[in-house]
């Protein structure tokens, strides 16, 4: 039973790790559809605006993508190295020898490494998560919308 849920996880951090590298993939196509899309468009404004609108969500992914899923990829990946490592301690602890004794410390050894470094890489994904600017583009809009037309000029009286 611990054989299958040991090849499911497998499974599924690997097929965690594909999908997020792919989505990175996905992204730099839609990063060179948007370059072509802008040339394409000219001198129109309305399709620049609406290149401009599918770039800024590209470019907001592609933050993310290139900033923080790195981080998480390796976290998945050491999480599965420890998981691995722990059940392989365990199975040799039962056996008697030195030969045993020894892999059964080397790989609690390495079951402690790819914890910690599971932790680190989460902790530096968080941290990036938090921290890291966001690329918005809202405030620029709100500043273009609340311009204030000119004022009109004052009537003057003349007591001519």
């Amino acid at each position: 039973m611990v054989g299958l849920g040991l090849l499911a996880s497998a499974f599924a951090v690997a097929a965690f790790v594909r999908y997020r590298e792919r989505e990175a993939a996905t992204l730099q196509k839609q990063t060179v559809l948007a370059r072509e899309l802008r040339d394409l468009a000219g001198d129109d404004e309305v399709r620049l605006a609406a290149v401009d609108e599918f770039s800024l969500t590209i470019y907001q992914r592609l933050f993310y993508a290139s900033v923080v899923a790195p981080w998480i990829r390796s976290a998945a990946w050491a999480f599965l190295g420890a998981a691995l490592t722990a059940v392989g301690a365990l199975a040799v602890d039962s056996l008697d020898g030195v030969y045993p004794a020894v892999v059964h410390i080397v790989l609690i050894a390495a079951s402690a490494v790819f914890a910690l470094s599971t932790l680190v890489f989460a902790g530096i994904a968080l941290y990036h998560s938090a921290s890291t600017p966001r690329v918005s583009f809202q405030d620029s809009y709100a500043a273009d919308e609340t311009v204030t037309p000119p004022a009109a000029p004052e009537k003057t009286t003349s007591d001519d």
